[in-house]
């Protein structure tokens, strides 16, 4: 944990690996991976569903999130970010839809996105190579460490629909939405 912590603070994998010289990257690489292990199925996990579009990219981009808490109700939320790539605009769909469940005391999460590029790197298995994701990668590490269980799933797009919508009545109202 001292090393996610590290990870955490500095946002910087090459200074946490200095940190720690007995860790390998790919050892780091595990750990963070390992941060997916929750138990699915536990009654006190929320799932969010996460989606970032953009019209063009980058366009007019908003982000949406369904969250179903453990006590069974739901949540809509959309926000539009205005101009962004794709990627972007999936990166801080994540990020809002973590700080939302923050702040509704949530502490366990079962992340479900369409992109497989963002649940891919969350799962250390593809590294984020592009410099503009980087920073807001190391963010979502930063807000990950702040919950108990936190587990990254792909689903197909059209499993993905409600958040995809809320998406895009954000981009269509310029605003936040909320049913």
């Amino acid at each position: 944990m001292r090393v996610l912590r590290h990870l955490a603070d500095t946002l910087d994998v090459e200074q946490t690996l200095a940190a720690f010289p007995e860790l390998t990257r790919e050892a780091l690489a595990d750990m963070l991976y390992s941060m997916t292990g929750a138990d699915q199925n536990s009654p006190t996990t929320a799932v969010l569903s996460v989606d970032g579009a953009a019209r063009g990219n980058p366009g007019q981009a908003g982000v949406g999130i369904v969250l179903e808490a453990a006590d069974g109700s739901i949540h809509r939320f959309g926000e539009y970010l205005g101009e962004a790539t794709n990627n972007v605009a999936e990166y801080k769909a994540l990020l809002f839809g973590m700080q939302k469940a923050a702040q509704l005391g949530i502490r366990a999460l079962q992340v479900r996105s369409d992109s497989e590029l963002i649940v891919k790197q969350l799962n250390g298995q593809y590294k984020v190579k592009s410099p503009h994701l980087q920073d807001l990668y190391f963010t979502a590490i930063k807000a990950i460490s702040s919950f108990d269980k936190v587990i990254f799933t792909h689903v197909p797009r059209e499993k993905n629909k409600e958040a995809d919508r809320m998406a895009n009545l954000a981009i269509d109202a310029k605003g936040k939405v909320e049913l």
